[in-house]
């Protein structure tokens, strides 16, 4: 057991090297490039996940310099932190997981503020160093808190950079080492915040044909149904993004929504659902009742689950502004400005 955990730090520490040292060659690329993939990459990785869509406000041109020189020193920053939040994940106390979880996710974005290559080279370091198994362990303990943060881990680690449409090892690892069947688990969860957070990271691994495949065979299409028929219309919005992306290119998944109601439910929120959901819950619905989809390589099923996620989360961040704006039109100051 020794052993193979000092295999693991191994390999981590082999994947953090190669990090550190690719960190300053991508400092020194080309700025539209650390743009495209570095900020654009970071700020909607970390708007994805949050619950409540808060995403801190882009850089302004005049800060690029010194943002280029903090990335230099970002990977060791990165190194650093894992670091941590290994040796408390694998001996730590249990009150002190919740710190290293939030400070792994944290990172995980940041990461993705690097380049794409750096994103994923950093899972890999999480993956090969044997975190996996102790978020998994997480996922099923019975503080809502901790549940949150560990499917919330699990989404950011699932997502890599969703600026590239390129596939990734993470989620089948993620799935292969046992994290379905606990969150479609915490489908049932009395907090909303852990369906969200839950909802999300499915969302985010049935991407993954095989990850979707087992989704779908852990039962998670009932509680999905049954969140978007009766939960909150944010509720409603994870769920129907997540049926959405376990649909393509998986005629056994459509088959079972049509068997249990899904075109009916769909018709209903297309019509008497909120302003936000209607175009999604017809667009979805007329998808589902189109019988003659042309079959997708895995490549391309691959590109049209993402596409169909980011499309999902780019509803959501408009939900999400619009909450903002009337509640601060509600505010006790009075109405917002403008």
């Amino acid at each position: 057991r020794e052993r193979g955990h000092t295999m693991r730090t191994r390999r981590s520490q082999s994947l953090l090297a190669l990090l550190l040292v690719l960190a300053p060659q991508q400092c020194l690329g080309k700025k539209k490039q650390a743009v495209e993939d570095g900020e654009g990459g970071a700020e909607r990785m970390r708007a994805e996940i949050s619950t409540d869509g808060t995403v801190e406000p882009a850089q302004s041109a005049d800060m690029a310099s010194e943002e280029q020189k903090a990335k230099a020193g970002l990977a060791a920053e990165l190194s650093d932190t894992l670091t941590d939040v290994m040796a408390v994940l694998l001996h730590g106390s249990d009150t002190s997981k919740d710190g290293a979880i939030e400070q792994l996710i944290d990172a995980a974005v940041s990461s993705g503020e690097s380049g794409t290559e750096q994103a994923r080279l950093f899972r890999s370091a999480v993956v090969a160093g044997g975190a996996l198994p102790a978020l998994i362990a997480c996922l099923g303990e019975p503080e809502p808190r901790r549940q949150y943060l560990a499917a919330t881990a699990m989404h950011a680690l699932a997502l890599d950079d969703p600026t590239t449409n390129a596939d990734n090892f993470h989620q089948l690892e993620i799935c292969q080492q046992g994290a379905v069947p606990p969150l479609v688990k915490l489908l049932d969860s009395e907090d909303e915040r852990v369906q969200q957070a839950a909802t999300g990271a499915l969302s985010s691994l049935a991407e993954n044909p095989t990850c979707q495949t087992m989704i779908a065979g852990e039962g998670a299409i009932t509680p999905l149904m049954a969140m978007a028929s009766y939960g909150s219309d944010m509720q409603k919005l994870g769920a129907l993004g997540a049926l959405d992306v376990l649909t393509v290119n998986n005629a056994g998944v459509q088959q079972q929504l049509r068997q249990e109601g899904a075109t009916d439910l769909l018709q209903g929120i297309a019509s008497m659902g909120s302003p936000l959901l209607r175009e999604e819950a017809a667009s979805f619905g007329s998808r589902l009742a189109d019988s003659s989809n042309t079959p997708l390589s895995a490549a391309a099923q691959v590109r049209a689950a993402r596409d169909t996620r980011v499309r999902y989360d780019g509803v959501r961040q408009r939900a999400f502004r619009m909450m903002q704006g009337w509640q601060g039109g509600q505010g006790g100051g009075g109405p917002a400005e403008g």
